[in-house]
């Protein structure tokens, strides 16, 4: 399964704009799996080598870093930023809107919503990351490492109902809870 030509394809995306949106998703799903489970985390790294050059991406484009660890902070930290003003307008309603709804996966929907801003992408869009994310990650890691990310990511958990049939191609992405209410709410 080719992630960044089906976010570049599915959201309008550059590639490099794609490898960030990637890097900092996994890259934030991957901090998470190592508060729990730092073997875990690991073994995601190890799943996907590309990972490093997507989070230089990221750091590249959406700032926030030192080479190699520029989306480190994963989606939390890039909540964080966009939250702490520097932009005005969407940014303090992406951190306003992530304070009155709570919980991760508020916060880590807000977050791409924020990344797809940023890339000028109708906010709408943001229902479709989770499914193609999920659907890499369930093509990489083993099965019990998927069940620790799906434990700690509930962006991610949210894609579980939809139209995976276990095949890497020709899904339609489970619309979904929280990304598609607050994709539809802030387009």
């Amino acid at each position: 399964m080719d992630l960044i030509a089906q976010l570049a394809g599915t959201l309008g995306l550059e590639e490099n704009q794609a490898q960030a949106l990637a890097g900092t998703v996994i890259g934030g799903v991957q901090s998470a799996v190592a508060d729990e489970d730092p073997e875990k985390a690991a073994a995601i790294g190890s799943a996907v080598p590309e990972l490093g050059g997507w989070q230089s991406a990221a750091g590249s484009l959406l700032g926030g870093g030192d080479e190699g660890g520029g989306a480190a902070g994963g989606l939390g930290g890039l909540l964080g930023g966009l939250a702490g003003g520097g932009g005005g307008g969407a940014a303090g309603l992406l951190g306003a809107a992530a304070g009155a709804l709570g919980g991760q996966e508020a916060k880590d929907t807000l977050a791409v919503v924020g990344i797809l801003n940023k890339f000028d992408v109708d906010a709408g869009k943001a229902a479709m990351v989770a499914p193609l994310i999920l659907n890499f990650l369930k093509s990489r890691v083993e099965p019990g490492t998927l069940s620790t990310i799906l434990a700690v990511a509930p962006m991610l958990a949210g894609a579980v109902g939809g139209g995976d049939d276990g095949d890497d191609g020709g899904d339609k992405p489970a619309g979904g809870g929280m990304l598609g209410a607050l994709g539809g709410l802030l387009s």
